[in-house]
């Protein structure tokens, strides 16, 4: 996936007050990728995880995480499930669904992110995460 992100990168310091940890899962090691640059250009931290089970380790091993970026077709449980998983063992965690296919039976307090998306979309994404945080 091409990045339709601005030329400029933009440094964690200049939205400090803002950063995240985002825990992006997506087994396509292109796309995930260019998820994770596109979401450090953002202004966040992140870890990585290929699949599921890999990101719940993550979790459980007490990993500081605000969000979960997850695609939804990953091998074995699906993103929707991983999101439910990690909403068990830690409630507060903010959920970004992702997908180039329709949107999921997901979590009610998920926001949706459909495939292709443009460095707006992923950027309204990241606002909406930030409204639910108070």
């Amino acid at each position: 996936m091409p990045s339709n992100r601005p030329a400029h990168r933009k440094a964690a310091d200049d939205t400090a007050s803002g950063t995240l940890c985002v825990l992006v899962v997506e087994d396509d090691e292109l796309v995930r990728e260019a998820t994770v640059g596109n979401v450090i250009d953002l202004g966040h931290r992140v870890l990585e995880a290929a699949d599921a089970d890999a990101a719940l380790r993550i979790i459980d091993d007490g990993a500081t995480v605000d969000v979960l970026f997850a695609d939804v077709r990953l091998p074995g449980k699906d993103g929707s499930q991983l999101a439910r998983e990690a909403r068990q063992r830690r409630p507060t965690l903010k959920v970004i669904l992702t997908s180039g296919g329709p949107p999921p039976d997901a979590p009610a307090a998920a926001i949706w992110l459909g495939k292709p998306y443009k460095w707006d979309d992923l950027k309204r994404a990241f606002e909406q995460v930030h409204a639910r945080r108070g």
